[in-house]
């Protein structure tokens, strides 16, 4: 068992190092070609990244209201809710925080994938203090970005202006982010 998950893992990483993409599910946005015939074939299609063009335009306009706007996560959550926009996959088809939070961060749109970002560790603090666990290792670590295996993909945002809105927005996140009520510390005796 061990052999074969060192054999899995050092596949991915070839395939990464390759330029293949390795993922289970493409970001809003961008849809999943899965690999399709056998090497060699005529028909041989290596998994790839296409656009969604019925979603660009709500990628668009999410970005917009970030960079431009100024709105938080929750406030944009509202606004499409009033517009009634669904999310690609909710059974009760509401916007999650997190889901809009990873959505902003994901450089993807600029045509930058990655592998390799994170790594499995035992968690410090576990919620349960068992015994026995079948899985160690059930925490994420993020890795340094230097060690990231960069996998050029088809951007969303290939012109400089949408470059910068995608930067404008990364900063606005991180505001937005400082300037929570959640996030506030009060100084107590």
């Amino acid at each position: 068992r061990a052999k074969i998950a060192e054999r899995f893992r050092l596949g991915k990483i070839r395939k990464a190092k390759n330029g293949h993409i390795i993922m289970s599910e493409a970001p809003y946005g961008l849809t999943l070609v899965r690999r399709q015939g056998k090497p060699g074939d005529a028909a041989f299609v290596e998994t790839h990244l296409v656009r969604n063009e019925k979603e660009i335009p709500v990628l668009r306009m999410l970005f917009e209201w970030l960079a431009y706007e100024g709105l938080t996560i929750r406030k944009i959550i509202k606004r499409l809710q009033q517009l009634g926009i669904p999310p690609r996959k909710s059974l009760r088809g509401v916007w999650n925080t997190s889901t809009l939070s990873t959505l902003f961060k994901n450089k993807i749109y600029i045509g930058e994938s990655h592998y390799g970002a994170s790594r499995a560790i035992i968690p410090a603090k576990p919620l349960k203090n068992e015994v026995y666990k079948k899985y160690k290792k059930t925490s994420r670590k993020i890795r340094p970005e230097s060690e990231w295996i960069v996998i050029p993909v088809p951007a969303i945002f290939e012109s400089d202006a949408d470059k910068d809105m995608f930067t404008r927005a990364q900063i606005q996140l991180k505001r937005n982010f400082d300037l929570s009520d959640r996030n506030k510390k009060n100084e107590y005796l």
